[in-house]
């Protein structure tokens, strides 16, 4: 047999979820904030490798000045696009932290499971030669 609850008891239970629903979006926006800069990482890295193949493809055809111009502008290209990548990685290294310190001020301490789900890829070296 249950008891009958006080308006009071309903009223905390009530705030109570309301908290625990509020820990769950945070934690959430948090964690879709890495997310979304994991994804435009390999959106980056993916285009990367396509310009070093199209950079490899410019290397082999017959060397001339009009070739070597190309393989200049896609050198820079290549590396701007790094720029952009490491700008990105940066930007993900700061929302990882913040998901970090989301946790922790909710009371989570363990962070094993986090980090191999979001794993940030390492710093990307401009090309000097073309």
């Amino acid at each position: 047999m249950q008891l009958p609850r006080s308006p009071r008891e309903e009223k905390h239970d009530t705030l109570c979820e309301e908290l625990l629903r509020e820990r769950a979006a945070v934690l959430g926006r948090a964690g879709m904030a890495v997310e979304d800069a994991l994804a435009e990482l390999t959106k980056l890295d993916n285009e990367i490798k396509t310009k070093k193949e199209q950079l490899k493809l410019l290397k082999l055809r017959e060397q001339c000045p009009h070739s070597l111009n190309e393989q200049q502008a896609a050198v820079e290209e290549i590396n701007a696009k790094i720029d952009q990548f490491n700008a990105v990685r940066k930007k993900a290294q700061l929302k990882y932290y913040y998901l970090i310190v989301t946790r922790e001020a909710l009371g989570l301490r363990r962070h094993d499971m986090i980090k191999e789900i979001y794993i940030i890829p390492v710093k990307k070296k401009k090309i000097q030669d073309f």
